[in-house]
Formats: C-alpha cells, structure tokens, sequence
C-alpha cells in the first residue's frame, strides 16, 4: 500500500525506469514501423523508367538475337560436343586412331557389359538402351548395373513398361565378375566407360541419323518411374506413358509427317543424352538476356544508391567511404529491388510472349528462362508484402494491447492537459489504485461476460477458452504493471472479492470524476484481442490464432454483457441506474459522427424535408417540442426550459455567442427547411459538413471519440461544468494548430530533402493531413455540443 493514495504518478525519465522491454509498447511499436520501413518498397519514377527501359531493350535482344529455341540446332552442339569428349576419353585410355567411329568401337571391346547380351529382349538397337536399366547414368542404372553382377539377371521393361527380368546368355557372363571385388569393379567402372562409348551411338550407327545413344538422366528417370503402377497407367497424348517415352527417345515424337502421315526421314530428332543436352545449350542461349537485364537494373540500383549514400553522407575523399551505409547500397535483398526487378522481367517476358503469339511461332518462340525468371520475381516481391503484413498484424495486435491498457503517456496526456489549462490535475488523472481498479473492474466484467456465454455449438469449450484468454491477459496485466505506469517495482493487486472492490472504490471517492473516467474506460474495454506471437508454417512471427474462435460475432464479447456488469454491480451507489447505457449511446453517436463524415445527401435532405413539412404546417408551434424529441437525450443533464433551449441551439450549430447560430438557427433549421435544403445537405439535421473518408484516422477517431463523450457525459451533463469543457475545447483547438504547424514544417522539409527522403515526408504530411481532418471534425462536435449546453444553462 501506498502512503499516501491519492498521490499522483511521479514521472520519471524514461532512461532511468528499470523495466521490462517486453512491456514497453511504444517502443515495440516503433521497431516494428522500423520493420515495416525496411519491407516497404521505396522505388520512385527513375527507378520504375530504368526497369522497364531495361525490360524492353532485353527483350529486344532476345527476339532479335536468341531467336526461336532449336532443340535441332542445341542437339546438333551437343552432338560434336560428345563426339569430342568420346574421343579424348578413347585417346587417354590408348585408343590410337582419331574419329568418334574408331573411338567408340575402342571403348566397346574395352569395356563390355553383360546386359548387351540381351538386347533383343530389350527392343533391339533402337529401344535396348532406354529399356534396359543398366544404360541409364543414374543411381537406379548403376544400381541395377552391380545387381546384374551379382543374380546373372539384366533388368528393365518390356514394350508394354512392365518390369522385366532376364537371364544373362552364355556369352555375356564371361563380363560377369569372378568374385566380389571383381563384380564391383565389373558393375562400376566398366559400366562408367561403356555408357561413355554409347553416348555417340553404337559402333554400328554412330554418325548414321544421330545414331543411338543413352537416353539422359531426365529420359532415364522418367522410364525408372513408368514401371510403378501409378504411372504405369498414366496416358499422355492418347499414348501409355512408356509408348510416349519411347516416341520421343527414337525421334518419332518430335519428326514430321507428310501428307499420308508417313514420318519424314530427315525429321527424325532424337531425344536421348544429346537431346538433353541440347535443351540445355538452348537455355543458356535463352538465359543471356535474362541476365544481361539482371545486371542491368542491379548496376543501376547500385549505382544510383550509392551515389545517394554518397552526397547524404557528404563524401569527398576516399577515407570519408567508411562512413556509407552499404546496407542500403547494395543490389540484393530488397524491397525495393524486388519490385524493380518485377516490372523490368514482367516487361521483357510480355515483349517476348507477345512476338511468339504475332509471330504464331508460339511455344518455340517463348524464352523459358525469362518466364522463371519473372515467376522468381514475382515471388520475391509478393513475399516482402507478405512480411510487411505478418508485421503489420503483429503491430495492430500490439495497438490493440495498447489501446485496452491505461499506460504512464495516458497520465501525462492528461496532466500536460490540466497543466496547460490551469485546473485541477485530478480531474483527468488516475492514482495506482485508481488503475488498479479499472483494470480489475475489466477483469470483473470479462468475467461476467465468460460466465453468461452461450455459444450455440460447444458452449463449454468457448467458455473455457475465453478463461485462458483471461488468464493470460492478467499475468501480461500484472507482468507489465510496473512498465505500463512507468514507476520501477510498482505491482498491480487483483482483488479477491467484490466486497474488497467496492472497499477501494468507497477509500478513493467515487463521487469524484475519476470514477465516472474509469467507467468509461472500462465500458469500452473489449477483451479476446491476441496476446502473443506464434510461428506460422515458414516460421514467420504472426499474432497468435489461439483466440481466433473468439473473434467473432456469435463466439466473441457481448458490449451488452459487459455494459449489463458494470450497470448492475454498483446499483445506486455511484451513479443512477442506467448510467453506462447513456456512456454507451454517447459513444456509439459520436463514433458514427465521426465515422460518417461524408454523410448520404438523400437521407438527411429526407429527414430535413419531413421536419419542414410537419413544421410549415403548423406555423413552428411545435419547433421547441421537435428539437427535444430529435436531440434531448444529448442533453442528460437539463430539463424543462434549459434543455429547450439546449436542444434549439445544438440544433443551430451550437450557440450564438460561441459563433454558431443559437436558439434562431434551430429554428430556422426546423421550421424553414426548405432553406436548409437550399445551403446543402451538409447542414441536415444532426449532422455535420462532408468531406472526405477517414482512411488511417483510426486512432484519432478513438482517442477523441473518449474525450467527446467525457466531456459530454461527464463535465457537462453530470457536473455542468462549463469553464472545464470550454479550457478542453480551447486546449484541442490549439493542438490542432499546432499540429497544422508540423504539417507546415513537414512541407519545407521536404521541399530540400532528398528523393528518398522526400517520398518518407510526403507519406508523413499524408496522415498529418488526415489526422488534422479527423480533429478538426471532432472540434466541430464538440464546439457544437458544449455552446449549446451553455445556451441551456443560460436559460434555465
């Protein structure tokens, strides 16, 4: 216990608290707008003009330069690239004559395996080699290579793609190893050599139509796979898939027909190891633009930023190049790059794609490489934003936190505000055991809302998640205490009882305002908001979905289960019956004033129009009565003449002596409304002037929306205390112009900041502007509210 409990927080430095970071949510906050900075895309029109300048001469050069993709032309490379390689291999290993034909018969007499034996169960010289297993240069063809060894058997497919098995011939088991080490040596190194002597074809076809060769790892792989029972039945162009596979490894996949449909000899184009590796020549022909507008957009970026980096940190020597920040200068990882590499291959692959469709050259004509490549970028870009919102969750649920937690920079808000006005301080601020009760009449009516829920579908599990939410909240509550109020080792104590509650209550003068504030405070206190981070399946932190069955409308917080609470517990003893349900209208009003700023014109020209009507009628004897029934429960605190007379004047605009048009202008309003209608729908009935929405308003629209209603409710209407809300009024009017003077500040800043700078400052005048709009509107409701209270209390 305090000594003393009425004394007010004492504020200390914010270096000299020993608190917790973790609970120190605005600086979470701020390193989480840092985090949001860093993710943000800051590309500006030089940027954008360099990227798609970059797009379109890349892409140029690959229609111009790489021209249609050859698998012909890449096969035909690949061929006397093999047929060199064979060669040097039959050299090295004393082949003595010096062409692929001699080289290859060498490497056959040298190196004969024993499944060569059984080439006609196999499919003969076009097909053994693709279907027999131990010509394949994978894992699975070395594997089956050692098992031939070891069983006498060679393996592989028949022309159905069924698993085959065969007995070796006489013949061939003289290739078969005598003992372990020799099958080893058999079924691996010879093997090796063998497949490097059917790479050009066999003895008898190399240089004949291309030859026959092995099928490449892609070829082969895809055939290992076709024996299981799941692709064995796969069909692919009205084909089995081991038909397909053989089509295309003996060239009369990919050959052209005459008119009967005959295959034309010479278009015959296998697609065996060579074939693969034509593929692959015709990739890398592809990817030289690709990279050539890669390195284009990242010099450029570099160039750029480094030349930024360079005049922000006033370099003029070489020595001074220690003091750049090359985080920011070099072209990798991020945002901004990511964004710029985006649009440049978007452009250079939508110049490629739209030459193939006008050139009707079609999948020929499409650079694959430049597609990846846009794909990547895509990608690449697309998850930036994803980040950018992970953090953005995360920065709203820490808001959240904020916004349902009565912090030390509440106290000083409303401490500078009495300071500045020359009134009491206690009006507006709380002791530590002034916000220990608030948090445990939160915590009460948390409670109150767990125990009467009732879920349609599995009422007791909602019940029981909405008391681990409650649980977690209070240990965050209590862990956080002493970093919330800013006074190192302060504890917050949760009372046990109501009976101990109310104790405390009665020790610190609920007749005072700081309880009605509490009130207010605690009534619009929604609970079930995520409390924690959690991993998500990238292992990315994100708000915690634990609670997300609990943020909806039918599993979610009931206001009126909370509002019934805090109604109810204190019957008569602080305040009448009743009494948040009027801090509950008030509020809800004012958000939708708020909220509406651009109001429907036909709604309010109706309303105005059937009040002209009724009013006309009857030569304005029924004006006072109207304007009661349309706004007198604005009006708590009045009756009888003085809330007439507030409910005229609140109608006209506020009253006449605060600039508004006073009891005449409701008048006015009421019984000429044809003249109304002829100012604009922005002078309807209760409401106020349109402007435009109040996106990124949020937490303006909330902080004023409380003062509004405290000062309505509570300094108004329960204390008629009128100097009060008028020093709020003029205190708010002048944080409005102060607030226009950053904006001014803002606007000279950026006119000499630089590009970078200047796009951060125009983005800071943007919300400047939008918060100075989002207050100015609040001014508006709350000039027009107190004057006419005044003009009431005039009256009366």
């Amino acid at each position: 216990m305090y000594a003393k409990k009425q004394l007010q927080i004492e504020l200390l430095p914010y270096n000299e608290l020993a608190v917790q970071n973790e609970f120190d949510l605005d600086k979470i906050i701020y390193d989480l707008d840092n985090q949001l900075d860093l993710l943000s895309n800051k590309a500006d029109k030089f940027d954008y003009l360099i990227s798609v300048a970059s797009g379109i001469l890349c892409g140029m050069l690959d229609i111009l330069w790489v021209g249609d993709f050859s698998l012909a032309d890449g096969r035909e490379i690949a061929d006397n690239k093999i047929g060199g390689f064979v060669q040097k291999t039959a050299k090295m290993l004393g082949c003595k004559d010096d062409d692929v034909k001699a080289a290859v018969r060498f490497l056959e007499q040298q190196f004969p395996i024993p499944s060569d034996g059984n080439t006609p169960d196999f499919g003969g010289g076009l097909q053994h080699h693709l279907r027999d297993f131990a010509h394949h240069p994978t894992i699975v063809g070395l594997m089956f290579s050692l098992l031939t060894q070891f069983t006498l058997k060679s393996y592989g497919t028949d022309k159905y793609g069924r698993f085959l098995a065969v007995e070796l011939s006489e013949k061939s088991k003289n290739f078969v190893g005598q003992n372990v080490a020799e099958k080893i040596f058999f079924g691996t190194f010879v093997w090796f050599f063998h497949l490097v002597s059917d790479m050009a074809g066999s003895s008898s076809t190399v240089g004949k139509s291309g030859g026959t060769g092995i099928p490449g790892p892609l070829l082969s792989l895809a055939k290992e796979l076709s024996v299981l029972p799941f692709f064995n039945n796969l069909r692919v162009a009205d084909n089995s898939l081991s038909v397909f596979l053989s089509k295309l490894f003996n060239g009369t996949l990919l050959a052209k027909r005459d008119e009967t449909g005959a295959i034309i000899r010479d278009s015959v184009l296998k697609f065996d190891l060579r074939g693969e590796l034509g593929v692959a020549v015709e990739i890398g022909k592809q990817a030289v633009p690709v990279i050539a507008n890669e390195c284009i957009v990242r010099a450029f970026y570099f160039l750029r930023h480094l030349a930024m980096e360079m005049r922000a940190r006033n370099v003029r020597s070489l020595s001074d190049m220690e003091n750049i920040e090359w985080q920011m200068v070099r072209p990798t990882n991020n945002p901004t790059l990511a964004r710029m590499l985006t649009i440049s291959t978007g452009v250079f692959t939508t110049l490629d794609i739209g030459e193939a469709v006008i050139s009707q050259k079609y999948w020929l004509s499409v650079n694959y490489i430049g597609v990846g490549r846009f794909a990547i970028a895509i990608g690449e870009d697309l998850n930036y934003g994803l980040k950018a919102r992970n953090v953005q969750k995360i920065k709203q649920m820490y808001e959240n936190v904020k916004q349902s937690t009565f912090l030390d920079s509440d106290n000083r808000i409303y401490e500078s505000i009495g300071n500045d006005m020359n009134v009491n301080v206690d009006k507006f601020c709380l002791t530590l055991e002034q916000t220990e009760i608030l948090y445990n009449l939160e915590y009460n009516k948390t409670m109150y809302d767990i125990l009467n829920t009732k879920a349609p579908i599995n009422n007791e599990g909602v019940k029981s998640l909405k008391k681990e939410w409650l649980k977690e909240w209070k240990t965050i509550m209590s862990k956080g205490f002493a970093s919330f109020v800013q006074i190192e080792g302060a504890k917050l104590h949760w009372y046990s009882s109501h009976d101990e509650l109310f104790k405390k209550i009665e020790e610190n003068a609920p007749h005072n305002t700081w309880f009605r504030l509490v009130l207010l405070e605690a009534m619009l206190f929604e609970p079930y908001y995520p409390l924690s981070l959690e991993k998500d399946k990238k292992g990315n932190d994100v708000p915690s979905k634990k609670y997300n069955d609990l943020q909806n409308i039918i599993n979610g917080y009931k206001k009126e289960n909370g509002d019934k609470y805090l109604d109810s517990v204190f019957p008569g003893a602080y305040y009448k019956n009743g009494y948040i349900k009027r801090l509950r209208k008030c509020y809800d009003k004012v958000m939708w004033e708020l909220n509406e700023v651009l109001k429907n014109t036909l709604t309010a020209v109706g309303v105005a129009a059937v009040i002209a009507v009724a009013a006309i009628a009857t030569a304005g004897a029924f004006a006072p009565t109207i304007a009661v029934a349309l706004v007198g429960s604005n009006f708590a605190g009045l009756g009888g003449a003085a809330l007439t007379s507030a409910c005229l004047a609140y109608l006209g605009g506020g009253a006449i002596a605060a600039g508004g048009a006073g009891m005449a202008g409701g008048l006015v309003a009421i019984v000429g409304g044809g003249a109304v209608l002829g100012l604009g729908a922005g002078a309807a009935v209760g409401g106020m002037v349109g402007t435009l929405g109040l996106v990124g308003k949020k937490n303006t629209i909330i902080q004023s929306a409380k003062l509004l209603v405290a000062v309505r409710e509570i300094f108004l209407n329960d204390e008629h205390d009128i100097s009060y809300s008028n020093s709020i009024y003029e205190q708010y009017v002048q944080n409005i112009t102060d607030v226009e003077k950053s904006l001014v500040e803002l606007r000279l800043k950026a006119d000499v900041a630089n590009e970078e700078e200047r796009k951060k400052v125009q983005e800071e005048i943007k919300n400047t502007e939008k918060t100075i709009e989002a207050m100015k509107l609040a001014r508006k409701s709350l000039f027009k509210f107190k004057s006419a209270f005044e003009e009431g209390l005039n009256k009366a």
